[in-house]
């Protein structure tokens, strides 16, 4: 007997697939950062499997996880993040 609903990896999987429409709908300067968005929604889905119950939760863990390391990197650089100083 197979399964009768999909794993997270497979939502995620759709939800991506889903998002991937949306850069081509977006200003040509947005575009870049919308596809990036799309393809670290995969990125960490299988370890959001464990703590995630739903696709969407997963996806925006694994954005946000994308964001904060990249965010510390800048910092850890010297690098000021945008938006942020005196």
């Amino acid at each position: 007997m197979g399964r009768s609903f999909a794993s997270i990896r497979q939502g995620v999987k759709g939800l991506s697939e889903h998002w991937a429409r949306v850069p081509h709908a977006l200003r040509p300067e947005d575009r870049a950062p919308a596809e990036h968005l799309v393809a670290i929604t995969k990125r960490h889905s299988s370890a959001a499997f464990f703590g995630c119950d739903d696709p969407l939760e997963a996806a925006v863990f694994s954005s946000l996880v994308e964001i904060a390391r990249h965010h510390e990197k800048i910092t850890r650089d010297g690098e000021e993040a945008p938006g942020v100083g005196p």
